[in-house]
């Protein structure tokens, strides 16, 4: 496979000097030709000498995200001077082809067709009627826009299937992910925005979801994409907070395996597992709000994920999936090694055997507190603000559950905060979930947010001379847990929380 990296300026002499510069981070380099026009066959021809690397000229109108609004005329004659000037390729609209006829040797003509509107139902239609239109020894390159995730794995199949050498993915954000994705299933070429370098701002992306040409050449593995690679993701709605891709991402480069990592936002979990037949497809973490459908749709359960009703891990296994919860390792190793810390401070037993714990909250995150927390024999008392959830939490795992106004009666060595109060971003970004003066002096205190770091709760408690331990201990032992499942490597904990506080902009 090899990386384009596409380029569109309002002149040539400054597309002229991004193209040269940015030539030795790709493969091949797209001129976009839409906003200039003919800059004349010699320093067109000059420009191609120096940029070291094949080049591909194009000029794209309305059709496919483009410019350009000469006549066919001028865009053929355009497209033929590239030609003749030393292009590798160029790039014509299906509907020019025959308008454009044979380019001159050794240039190859790339027949493209765009649908920006949205992904046609039949793309075994879309694609043939561009290869009616084909010389010998063109290329096809088919681009539909993705206004959904099964949009995007509805063409990677399409692209899996069809006559090798198809050139295809989808634009858009919801899209993205299959310019990372599209060399697996057998494109030979995957395009990227002009890489962000000193000197060259106000560069970007020449289609809707083009990734910059580093952020591509980061996700890819340390040798590249090959037809094996591995396809791990996250899946969630909505997806685009996820650290998930950079911290599993950077762990899959640090053990140098062969496979990726990338965000899902579908609309319909049962309709996207559908999609993901190919084998390529090997794992995901499940985010809300897919945990029970994940649970559902497992073939085999482990009995962390049977016990909470819930699956946050997906592993291929042969034509189904295997359902495991990393959430309740995550927070069952964190709390046992915070609580040996705790004892160690007040001169108390190391074991938590019968110590109090109060958890806020009685969503998914609260229930696989829950469960670590009886495991490592904690007393539990779960407070809601609905009383009959937190009732229900407890009578599938145990403990007791009390209405959020009976907290301060409540004796607990151990908080254990999960609700969304807090977040950033959220409707609660900034405040706290519970009075001050309801937080014990001295107490055990953890955060499910992660988001910010020092959560306004963390802030507080710690003034009140309490032990505190951030949400993102919680994350970095449970994406831990989720690379041993899904490689079956012993993951590097540490490279992991520095992964993830890079993410955040902490590193």
């Amino acid at each position: 496979m090899a990386t384009v990296v596409s380029l569109i300026a309002d002149d040539f002499d400054r597309l002229a000097t991004a193209a040269v510069r940015q030539a030795p981070l790709a493969d091949l380099v797209e001129l976009r030709l839409d906003r200039i026009g003919h800059p004349g066959e010699e320093r067109l021809a000059r420009l191609i000498t120096e940029c070291g690397k094949p080049v591909i000229v194009t000029v794209h109108g309305a059709e496919a995200f483009g410019d350009f609004a000469g006549s066919i005329d001028e865009r053929c004659e355009l497209l033929a001077a590239a030609a003749r000037a030393g292009a590798r390729f160029v790039d014509i609209d299906w509907t020019l082809s025959l308008e454009l006829g044979e380019v001159e040797a050794p240039c190859h003509r790339i027949v493209s067709r765009h649908d920006v509107s949205g992904t046609p139902a039949d793309l075994e239609s879309f694609d043939e009627e561009v290869r009616a239109v084909l010389y010998e020894g063109d290329a096809v390159k088919l681009v539909t826009h993705a206004d959904r995730t099964e949009d995007g794995l509805r063409m990677l199949a399409h692209l899996r299937a069809a006559p090798g050498g198809l050139v295809a993915f989808c634009s858009g954000a919801a899209g993205s992910f299959t310019r990372l994705l599209a060399p697996i299933f057998g494109s030979p070429f995957t395009y990227a925005a002009p890489a962000e370098l000193p000197g060259l701002e106000g560069l970007g992306p020449t289609a809707p979801g083009q990734l910059r040409l580093g952020e591509l050449l980061a996700a890819m593995p340390p040798g590249g994409l090959t037809p094996q690679t591995a396809i791990l993701g996250v899946v969630g709605r909505p997806i685009g907070h996820s650290v998930s891709p950079f911290v599993q991402g950077m762990a899959l480069k640090a053990a140098h395996l062969d496979a990726v990592y990338v965000a899902y936002e579908p609309e319909d979990f049962d309709a996207f597992l559908d999609l993901l037949r190919d084998p390529n497809f090997r794992g995901l973490s499940v985010t809300a709000p897919f945990k029970e459908a994940a649970f559902a749709r497992a073939g085999e359960c482990d009995a962390d994920a049977r016990r909470l009703g819930a699956v946050n891990t997906l592993v291929r296994d042969g034509a189904s999936w295997r359902g495991s919860n990393s959430d309740l390792f995550g927070v069952r190793e964190t709390v046992e090694r915070a609580w040996r810390l705790y004892a160690e401070r007040r001169g108390a037993p190391a074991g938590p055997q019968g110590a109090p714990a109060l958890v806020l909250g009685a969503g998914g995150a609260a229930r696989a507190a829950v469960g670590a927390l009886i495991d490592l024999g904690f007393e539990v008392t779960v407070a809601a603000r609905r009383l009959e959830q937190a009732e229900a939490l407890v009578r599938d795992l145990g403990g007791r559950a009390v209405v959020w106004e009976e907290i301060p009666t409540v004796s607990y060595e151990l908080l254990l905060q999960t609700t969304p109060v807090g977040q950033e971003g959220g409707a609660g970004e900034g405040a706290l979930p519970i009075p001050v003066d309801w937080i014990r002096p001295g107490a055990l205190v953890l955060e499910a947010v992660y988001r910010p770091m020092v959560t306004p709760l963390l802030r507080e408690a710690e003034r009140r001379g309490c032990l505190c331990v951030p949400g993102g201990e919680w994350f970095v032992r449970q994406a831990a847990r989720q690379f041993e499942l899904f490689t079956t490597a012993q993951p590097d904990v540490d490279l992991v929380r520095s992964a993830f506080e890079g993410a955040l902009g902490l590193a």
